[in-house]
């Protein structure tokens, strides 16, 4: 079809192709107005596979939903026919995965406005309850300074199935999260470790897990071994945070987004939020595409201006899932960790609860209770009220019952006085409410908060200097209370 001189497609002509995938091939059309348009069309032994056309519904479906300055919007769609396509917005512009290979790294405030820019297009993406799920440098292109995400193609809904086969996964090595490569469940955080991969490469030039075989990359991205080394200092906290392995410990998009407003190479006071980094309302020509039945073309209406572009790249043939390795736990890289501050904390909770039993046992029960709340509230998910209530009582007695079973066998051993051993006892509670299973909420929101609180390397500083003597000294004085 490319071949062909001014070929019509519906009401479109075709000027020339722009790019070619997988799936399928793009065109530079021009509408009945005179603007330019990009065209995607499925090839035709793609379009005859049901999974594949399939896909493209979902496509549009998906694209429809969303609403962002930075996302490529669907203009137009005919799904029904022997030749199915997608019209989308049309803008000069270039990948940034070609830009920064041709010119290089981008500068440090070129990467901010990156780094704001693709946040707020995950915002606004997470908005319309859509996984990404290839978000990468090739699917990025760069209108004017400013990023566009561009190709859902593999994109799918949070509620809807998954459209890959058991022992396959969608995506390009490098640039998935860990969960993708494992097939666990992945969530909205998948997106947000691509974001931060890609913001990477837009810093270096470099590919955020190295290179090498498809299992040695992968490898790395499952061992969360990127090359932290390599980004600049400035932009290290904010990429650690992202490209964290586990997807609960990661920022949702905004919080992501409002970590990004606050970047500075320069290192002074943080820039705020400006106009152009905020959602804009665009006006929803999309919203005229039918949602089940798209044989029916949409030519009413026209935006006024093209100045989005999509070009059209397909994902490679997937290729089969490696068998993952085992993840051994790194011991020195948690005790410079926030999680290790966690602990200690913890630690010298347990021992305030030892000698104060009643007193700091109510505040380490509240102090959980108000956790599980301001998770709860945090959540982009939440779950049902009632069940988080029932989860939050549950809890609580599952850790009364922990310590009461603690309490009865040290008094059992003769070796404490009924006093100490109920103190003990309380102590064992407190750690309940903490580590016991249905506490995950509970240390998640504690985790993000320190996490938020000693960034990097200043949490080996407070562990060393702070936390580790004062709870060293708690745990001794409680151990010997009453003795």
């Amino acid at each position: 079809m490319s071949t062909q001189a001014q070929e019509q497609l519906g009401p479109y002509r075709v000027l020339r192709k722009i790019g070619e995938g997988g799936m399928g091939v793009a065109h530079l059309g021009l509408d009945e107005a005179g603007r330019h348009v990009a065209i995607k069309v499925l090839h035709p032994h793609v379009a005859a596979d049901l999974k594949a056309r399939d896909r493209l519904f979902r496509e549009v479906e998906t694209m429809r939903r969303v609403r962002s300055r930075f996302v490529a919007e669907v203009l137009d769609a005919e799904l029904a026919g022997g030749r199915p396509y997608v019209v989308t917005r049309f803008a000069n512009g270039r990948t940034l995965e070609d830009t920064v290979l041709t010119g290089g790294p981008l500068s440090p405030h070129d990467v901010v406005r990156l780094a704001q820019g693709l946040c707020q297009a995950l915002v606004d993406i997470h908005a319309a309850g859509v996984i990404h799920r290839d978000l990468k440098p090739s699917n990025v292109m760069m209108v004017d300074g400013a990023p566009l995400v561009i190709d859902f193609g593999i994109a799918h809904l949070v509620d809807a199935a998954r459209l890959t086969q058991t022992g396959m996964f969608v995506g390009t090595p490098g640039y998935l999260a860990p969960e993708i490569i494992r097939e666990s469940l992945v969530t909205q955080a998948a997106d947000v470790h691509a974001l931060a991969s890609t913001v990477f490469f837009a810093a270096t030039g470099l590919p955020p897990f190295g290179t090498g075989t498809f299992e040695s990359v992968c490898f790395n991205t499952m061992e969360g071994r990127w090359q932290a080394e390599h980004a600049p200092a400035w932009l290290r906290g904010w990429l650690t945070r992202a490209l964290t392995l586990d997807p609960t410990e990661r920022p949702a998009a905004r919080e992501l987004a409002r970590m990004a407003a606050e970047l500075d190479p320069d290192g002074g006071s943080p820039r705020p939020a400006t106009r152009a980094d905020r959602t804009l309302t665009m006006d929803a020509v999309s919203d005229l595409l039918p949602p089940v039945a798209y044989a029916t073309s949409v030519h009413e209406q026209r935006h006024p201006a093209t100045t989005a572009a999509e070009t059209v790249q397909d994902p490679l043939p997937e290729p089969p899932r490696p068998a993952p390795p085992a993840e051994p736990f790194d011991l020195r890289r948690f005790m410079k960790s926030s999680g290790f501050s966690g602990v200690l904390v913890l630690v010298m909770l347990a021992a305030f609860t030892v000698l104060e039993p009643v007193a700091v046992g109510l505040i380490a029960a509240g102090l959980s209770l108000a956790l599980r709340v301001a998770g709860h509230f945090l959540d982009e998910e939440r779950e049902d009220v009632f069940r988080a209530a029932l989860v939050a009582v549950g809890h609580l007695l599952l850790s009364l019952a922990f310590g009461l079973v603690a309490g009865t066998l040290l008094n059992m051993t003769g070796l404490l006085s009924a006093g100490h051993a109920e103190s003990l006892a309380a102590g064992v509670f407190t750690i309940g409410l903490f580590a016991l299973p249905g506490a995950g909420r509970v240390r998640r929101v504690a985790s993000g908060a320190l996490a938020r609180v000693l960034p990097g390397s200043s949490a080996v500083v407070v562990n060393t200097a702070i936390l580790g003597p004062i709870a060293l000294i708690t745990v001794i004085v409680a151990l010997t209370q009453g003795l």
